[in-house]
């Protein structure tokens, strides 16, 4: 079975296994450039991962200072072996076997750093914004959602105009894009109240 590397922390090195033909995990690349991106809020922070599929981003968070992290994948088979690997490493991530648009508004707490990464033929991002708007969120909260590269005005996460997700201006608690980055076929936009 292959296994991504965790890159950084008190659990680099440590391998994750990736379930085979089931989950389409996001490059080392593209996950350190996240990493590095918030690298100075991720100490302490309180993270969640949605579509978590492997549970790498909730490990990598934990390796790197985030204080804990929550997992949200809906396959139970993937959210079990989250599960095992946490206990077995000893590591702050609860998991949450249940899908993404149930278990937002269920959440509780605030959320400093929150990375989506839902399979590409996704079609539901103006809800998920929306839906992780909705949630406990600290004020300088940073949310990241992972995509298809898409050509420059296409699709409803290509620019980081400072619009919101259906291209009108954002209200006092929506969140509006505010940055966007691109790694060959993988681009992360960046959104924030």
């Amino acid at each position: 079975m292959p296994a991504l590397r965790v890159t950084a922390g008190t659990l680099r090195g440590r391998r994750v296994p990736v379930p085979p033909h089931e989950v389409r995990p996001t490059s080392e690349r593209a996950r350190q450039a996240y990493f590095n991106i918030v690298g100075g809020r991720i100490a302490g922070a309180r993270f969640l991962d949605l579509f978590a599929g492997s549970g790498i981003f909730s490990f990598e968070a934990v390796s790197r200072g985030a204080a804990p992290a929550t997992a949200v994948e809906r396959d139970k088979k993937y959210a079990a072996a989250i599960e095992r690997l946490a206990k077995e490493w000893e590591a702050p991530v609860t998991v949450l076997a249940r899908d993404v648009f149930t278990a937002l508004p269920r959440l509780e707490g605030t959320f400093d750093l929150v990375y989506a990464d839902p399979p590409y033929d996704f079609g539901r991002y103006d809800e998920l914004i929306a839906a992780i708007g909705k949630i406990g969120l600290s004020d300088d909260a940073l949310v990241a959602i992972e995509h298809r590269r898409l050509a420059v005005g296409r699709g409803p996460l290509a620019d980081a105009d400072g619009s919101s997700a259906n291209g009108q201006r954002p209200t006092a608690n929506e969140l509006r894009a505010v940055r966007h980055v691109e790694y060959g076929e993988v681009a992360l936009t960046f959104f924030a109240r």
